[in-house]
């Protein structure tokens, strides 16, 4: 037998039932002192949506956006913040299917008039009354987070507390994905303190620009002086600075695009154009050859691949992905499935115009070369927050190198 929902049948009196009173009739008092009786909450909410729908389906809500996200949020066992009465009698205060995961953070009351009294958590899943009243009340509350964006310090704390589960319905609602996109903010290489939105990124972009690039870690400081920003830098593209590393692997790689402008991982894309010509690549490739091949044999299994770049101006070294690994284009979807991923070699692209890389280039010391090859790839690793699997051996490598320079 289905297991019917302990119907407590509380029926709400006139002054409980706030939300049966007419817009018109009520304050906004009166709606911070009812979210302030439902929630438990001293401060009052950022802001609250009413709707009273009538027609094919017959229903009320009432929903709230709290000014601090609730302390569970993040917790598989999160209490839901939403109440299902039908006519006005109390049903569930514990059904996680009213409102999808990613707006886990809501407050308040639906109530129907048209679900039955005995309704059952199996019922409330695969009903299309229910289902209806679902998808109408995301869009109420999508449509009262985007009015939140008109009062920039409201946004703002919006942001710095919802944000990341916010990120999630990227991912899960394909039908409000669009709309899920336009509410979200991203640090940047624009602005070391204000986030920003894509519409506002892709404004900001030269007119040749087509792509948004971005750079995924878990330190913000060691994403903003990654090596890897340096041609970017030059070239005035601004960079997204993903720090919510867990979800940001997850949700980010999702996107695929935002209206046309396909979205690009600098760690696994070419970097945008410089001035050298396929002429100049080929000869500098042509140039760097032998000693490419050295470090690749030195550096073994350690690494997929090792190159010249262009992308540098300041560091001789860095690790970018390896584009070509089917590992590492399948290791996002591993992540959503919460299986741990053996680490992706990368590849090591080495800075021609960096004067260690010169001086390597000419170097007939068979024990330096090993050294400083080794050193290049450590160093390119830590410089992204990756672990450098054996930091005794950096150490001696680093000590054998300082000594030679006296």
């Amino acid at each position: 037998p289905k297991k019917t929902i302990e119907n407590k049948k509380e029926q709400a009196n006139q002054a409980k039932a706030l939300w049966t009173i007419s817009k018109s009739n009520l304050k906004k008092e009166d709606y911070n002192e009812f979210y302030q009786t439902i929630s438990h909450d001293s401060e009052e909410p950022l802001a609250h949506v009413h709707t009273k729908a009538e027609g094919v389906s017959e229903y009320t809500t009432l929903f709230y956006i709290p000014n601090t996200a609730p302390m569970d949020m993040m917790r598989m066992d999160y209490q839901p913040g939403v109440k299902l009465y039908v006519k006005r009698v109390f049903i569930t205060d514990d059904e996680k299917e009213l409102l999808p995961t990613y707006l886990r953070f809501v407050k308040g009351i639906i109530d129907s008039e048209d679900l039955p009294l005995n309704v059952s958590r199996e019922i409330l899943q695969e009903n299309r009354i229910m289902a209806n009243i679902k998808q109408s009340s995301i869009k109420k509350v999508l449509a009262a987070i985007k009015k939140l964006m008109k009062d920039e310090e409201k946004y703002a704390r919006f942001t710095e507390q919802y944000n990341s589960v916010l990120k999630e319905g990227i991912y899960q609602d394909y039908t409000n994905h669009d709309a899920l996109l336009e509410l979200v903010r991203y640090k940047s290489t624009n602005d070391a303190i204000k986030m920003t939105s894509l519409a506002d990124y892709k404004e900001r972009a030269d007119s040749e620009q087509k792509a948004i690039y971005y750079i995924i870690g878990d330190n913000e400081n060691t994403l903003r002086n990654s090596p890897l920003l340096e041609s970017y830098k030059k070239n005035n593209i601004e960079v997204l600075i993903l720090d919510d590393k867990e979800i940001d692997e997850i949700v980010t790689p999702s996107i695929g695009a935002y209206k046309d402008w396909e979205v690009k991982d600098i760690t696994a894309c070419e970097p945008p154009q410089t001035e050298q010509s396929d002429e100049e690549k080929k000869e500098v490739e042509e140039k760097y050859k032998d000693i490419v091949e050295k470090i690749k044999g030195i550096l073994g299994d350690a690494v997929a691949d090792v190159k010249t770049t262009n992308r540098l101006s300041e560091s001789p070294s860095c690790v970018v992905k390896d584009g070509s690994d089917p590992m590492a284009q399948m290791a996002h979807m591993f992540r959503q499935m919460g299986q741990e991923m053996p680490e992706a070699k990368p590849v090591l692209e080495i800075n021609p115009d960096h004067e260690i890389v010169q001086s390597l280039n000419g170097c007939t010391d068979d024990a330096m070369i090993e050294d400083i090859s080794w050193l290049l790839l450590d160093q390119g690793k830590l410089a992204e927050g990756m672990v450098v699997q054996d930091p005794v051996a950096f150490a001696n490598r680093l000590n054998r190198i300082m000594a030679k320079s006296f």
